[in-house]
């Protein structure tokens, strides 16, 4: 009778560290950005030397200030070099209702060959970041893989 005692201890024991750790997981998962949408798809073939648009848009939810991170990662298999691909890009953003329309150009800065990062301020609601990709004339050929990623950071302020 003790033995068991002890195994139904050990198990309620154990049934709540696992919901414990999956308490503390759920307050450190990352968070998806509201309202996150494809607006306008990048093209599924491209032609070396040519220009891309790639749109996405997503929510600020209480038009806070915070910084807003845009990655963007080109892989190929052979691997990428520095200048094959050059990337600009806009942020235009309003309040609701719509109010007048904030532009902010987005300046890229290649960290590795392939990997372009920027940087910048969000403060209204609503937001679109506009990408235009160029490749240039002399790309090799072949499967290459863009990936968009896109995060918000706000100042917490402890009191």
């Amino acid at each position: 009778m003790r033995h068991r005692h002890v195994v139904v201890f050990a198990t309620v024991l154990l049934l709540g560290l696992a919901i414990c750790q999956v308490s503390a997981w759920q307050k450190w998962k990352p968070k998806h950005i509201p309202g996150f949408h494809v607006v306008k798809r990048l093209a599924k073939s491209m032609v070396a030397g040519s220009s891309y648009a790639w749109e996405v848009s997503f929510v600020n939810p209480k038009s806070e200030e915070g910084c807003m991170d845009v990655a963007l990662e080109i892989v190929e298999e052979n691997g990428l070099g520095f200048g094959e691909f050059m990337v600009e890009g806009v942020l235009e953003s309003y309040d609701n209702p719509p109010r007048k329309h904030h532009y902010l150009t987005l300046t890229f800065t290649e960290t590795e060959g392939g990997i372009f990062q920027s940087r910048s301020l969000v403060q209204e609601r609503f937001n679109i970041v506009k990408l235009k990709i160029c490749s240039v004339p002399n790309l090799m050929p072949g499967t290459y893989t863009f990936t968009l990623t896109v995060s918000l950071h706000y100042d917490q302020k402890l009191k």
